[in-house]
């Protein structure tokens, strides 16, 4: 395990050491902060739904799977393996934002599980902007290895965790009803 930790920061520290244009930074700060509390999810989520584009009740199975990927990271995982923020278990690996890292744990990436947790419950009711979806899911779980706040298996481990829960939450129907005519129809939209 110390082997694959110590591959992991040395990882993180070519990622650290590459080039960081300013416009490159400035970007990548805010995708992050479109990924905190999966804000973006939600709001899209819900203009979608209000505009009749997304089914209210597909809407809520995507509040289900981030809400899900939420409690499984933070209420579980990061509290039971305890890793230390990248700049906080190595000084040397210092973090590219201009704010304090965060205190909490850093395995698994929150940011990554919910990013990938709604992107693959929105790409799945919405397959048309499937590619806009899982791009920007990308961009916010790699801007949190960038600005050097999580480990590159910290982001790993918060995509799985964050395809499981929207996996387990969406599931192809509206598993909840026992009504087949309130069940959300998968087809292209």
């Amino acid at each position: 395990m110390d082997a694959l930790a110590a591959l992991d920061a040395r990882a993180l520290g070519w990622v650290l050491s590459l080039p960081h244009p300013g416009w490159l930074d400035r970007l990548m700060v805010g995708v992050s902060a479109f990924g905190q509390q999966a804000a973006i999810w939600l709001t899209v989520g819900a203009i979608l739904a209000a505009w009749g584009r997304l089914p209210w009740k597909a809407y809520w199975q995507v509040v289900l799977s981030i809400v899900l990927a939420t409690l499984v990271v933070d209420a579980a995982l990061k509290p039971m393996v305890g890793r230390q923020r990248p700049s906080r278990a190595n000084p040397e690996l210092t973090a590219l934002v201009l704010t304090e890292p965060p205190t909490t744990a850093s395995f698994p990436s929150g940011h990554a599980a919910t990013a990938v947790a709604g992107a693959y419950a929105l790409a799945g009711f919405l397959p048309r902007a499937r590619q806009a979806f899982w791009l920007l899911a990308l961009l916010i779980a790699a801007s949190r290895v960038y600005l050097g706040l999580h480990y590159p298996l910290d982001v790993v481990a918060g995509a799985l965790v964050g395809a499981g829960c929207a996996a387990l939450s969406v599931g192809g129907t509206v598993w909840y009803s026992r009504d087949p005519a309130a069940r959300v129809p998968q087809g292209p939209r």
